[in-house]
């Protein structure tokens, strides 16, 4: 079981998003692609990382937020970096929920439990992956005239089915027979149900972390705008509102590298239907993949450099003997 989690998962998602890239690449003009970046405009370009730079404060504001409702403290400098090093990490990793498993683990130093760590990263994950549900529902009607394809209009239905059966399961697997909550990773789901309630059950909390995940999902979808107008793809911000939500939806699918190759097609397929050429959509999702490259470059540094987070300093026998109450 370890060879296939080290090995040949991440190999098997090598083989997709290659073979994604690949069939892409051979149905579509890359020249004329490439020729659409580099008529890019830099400013509009600055102006989308800043927003997804904008996304990563915001996030860990969000993520502070779910650390005091689970009766967790953590200095907001602190999770800003681990939430970078978290960003490199789902770039270079095989799968894009990597990070998460990363900047929960890096929360001991913080003196933050695993178990209450890895929950705040997943109610973290999930707030945002309600707001852009919420808003993939909304827009759905609207989207479905602009798709003329059959199976395209079955596709949606079932991520939007997809989606809400997780949000089901997020909710409700407490509520399974005792003799099957007694597995472990069951029952450490249903803990995971019973703090997601207690979270976005709670009002006052609900509202602090739902208003900061639509700044979370609307961040990035500003960057999508500002890019795709960059590249001469004037879109309307609510034409982008209804494009992007599906699209981060269908990258949660754990069989890519990073999101890569599923983002690509998903962008061709959807920004067809408002008129936008093939090589164009292309060119968008490519520039914002690398613009989350360049995201996460940061983190890279702060881990190699271990700034994410400070080690604890070790107290000599001199300074516990003048400061005692220090060392209870």
């Amino acid at each position: 079981m370890a060879l296939i989690r080290r090995f040949v998962i991440p190999s098997l998602r090598l083989l997709v998003t290659g073979g994604l890239l690949w069939g892409l690449a051979r149905r579509l003009d890359l020249a004329r692609a490439a020729a659409i970046i580099a008529r890019a405009s830099f400013p509009l370009l600055a102006a989308a990382l800043l927003a997804l730079i904008a996304t990563a404060f915001v996030n860990a504001w969000r993520w502070r937020l779910i650390l005091a409702a689970g009766g967790s403290r953590a200095a907001a400098g602190s999770l800003v970096k681990l939430l970078f090093v978290g960003l490199f990490f789902n770039q270079v990793l095989p799968t894009g929920v990597g990070g998460d498993a990363v900047r929960a683990w890096r929360c001991r130093r913080l003196g933050i439990g695993l178990a209450p760590a890895i929950r705040s990263v997943l109610l973290d994950r999930a707030s945002g992956y309600l707001v852009t549900l919420l808003l993939f529902a909304a827009g759905l009607p609207a989207l479905f005239g602009t798709l003329s394809d059959e199976g395209e209009r079955v596709g949606m239905l079932m991520v939007l089915g997809a989606g809400l059966s997780g949000l089901l399961v997020l909710f409700l697997s407490d509520f399974l027979p005792a003799r099957v909550l007694r597995f472990p990773l069951l029952a450490a789901l249903a803990d995971l149900s019973r703090e997601s309630r207690r979270l976005f059950f709670t009002p006052r909390q609900a509202a602090a972390v739902l208003g900061l995940s639509l700044l979370t999902v609307g961040f990035p979808i500003l960057a999508y705008a500002l890019v795709g107008r960059s590249l001469g793809t004037d879109l309307s911000l609510k034409t982008w509102l209804m494009v992007v939500p599906p699209v981060t939806l269908v990258q949660l699918l754990p069989v890519s590298f990073a999101g890569w190759g599923i983002r690509e097609i998903g962008m061709v397929v959807i920004l067809a239907g408002f008129g936008v050429g093939a090589e164009a959509a292309l060119a968008i999702s490519v520039m914002m993949g690398l613009g989350l490259v360049a995201l996460g470059l940061p983190g890279g540094l702060v881990w190699f450099a271990d700034w994410d987070v400070p080690r604890p300093q070790a107290t000599t026998g001199r300074e516990r003997a003048q400061n005692p109450e220090g060392t209870r």
